[in-house]
């Protein structure tokens, strides 16, 4: 561990937490354009992405490699944020921060395989491209990508079409060089899903709204995740139960996933209304002044 990124990770544990109250006032703010509030979210949830990053050392990238991913992740997280919805950042964010930290990983379980300057053009490519999308708040055009590269926007496309390619071939790749990898990653991945689902709801609240998705969908999330016998399993392993690609189930997986949190969503909606209606009859009933 470098000298750098000790001194950084003594700093951000000094980081002051924010209360409910302080995160919802900040996070409104941000929704409506301010950038102070914006960034000091930001700035309180960085402790959330070095224990993420942490999870993943082992797997062979650097610590600071990841960091850096789980902080781009942190960014597009506030901006895709509702805090109306009832629930904390962080338990918002660290699907993001995940998300960005093991593409970073899965990147480079095929990076051996391009030229070591191409991998740089498209790593720098991507930076570019999260920098300016943050800092426009919308995706950046060939020419504005190109002046920050400081390339002419013939080179930014053809930089874009190679890292097509390759994310075209990420999943192929990594299923004849690294099964194991990659089945270990998701299994880590599947293990924090469940926790992040069964967060805010029992176990049990998650079970009934899992059984309203498609009956497929269904089947494989509980082969994922284990929601109705425990065991868990992997991609490779659900991909041969139901004769399809590992891909596909895991574009299944993601689409069913995104499913069940809109439910979990709007069953949490349903019941604060529930909770309010109770408390205003209540206090009808009993006065201002009681419980």
């Amino acid at each position: 561990m470098t000298d750098a990124i000790k001194a950084y990770l003594k700093d951000v544990s000094k980081v002051e937490r924010l209360t409910p109250e302080e995160e919802l006032r900040l996070a409104r703010r941000a929704k409506r354009g301010d950038l102070k509030a914006r960034d000091r979210i930001i700035h309180a949830n960085l402790p959330l992405v070095i224990n993420m990053a942490k999870k993943y050392i082992y797997l062979g990238i650097p610590l600071a490699d990841l960091i850096e991913e789980g902080n781009i992740g942190l960014m597009h997280a506030i901006k895709k944020y509702n805090p109306n919805k009832g629930y904390r950042f962080s338990t918002y964010a660290v699907w993001w921060v995940r998300q960005y930290i093991t593409r970073a990983i899965a990147n480079q379980a095929r990076v051996v395989r391009l030229p070591v300057y191409i991998n740089e053009m498209i790593s720098k490519l991507h930076k570019v491209n999260e920098k300016l999308s943050h800092k426009f708040g919308r995706k950046p055009t060939y020419k504005e990508i190109a002046k920050e590269m400081g390339i002419p926007v013939k080179k930014v496309k053809e930089i874009e079409e190679l890292s097509s390619r390759s994310s075209s071939l990420d999943r192929s790749v990594i299923e004849e060089s690294s099964t194991e990898f990659i089945d270990l990653l998701e299994d880590i991945t599947a293990k924090e899903a469940v926790d992040e689902l069964t967060t805010l709801f029992h176990r049990e609240k998650v079970i009934e709204l899992l059984n309203k998705l498609p009956e497929r969908e269904r089947k494989i999330l509980n082969m994922r995740f284990g929601f109705d016998k425990g065991e868990t399993h992997s991609l490779s392993e659900v991909a041969e139960k139901f004769s399809i690609s590992r891909e596909r189930v895991r574009q299944i997986e993601e689409n069913a996933l995104k499913r069940l949190r809109k439910l979990l969503s709007q069953a949490g909606e349903l019941r604060r209304k529930v909770e309010y209606k109770n408390k205003k009859r209540l206090r009808g009933k009993y006065g201002k002044g009681k419980s």
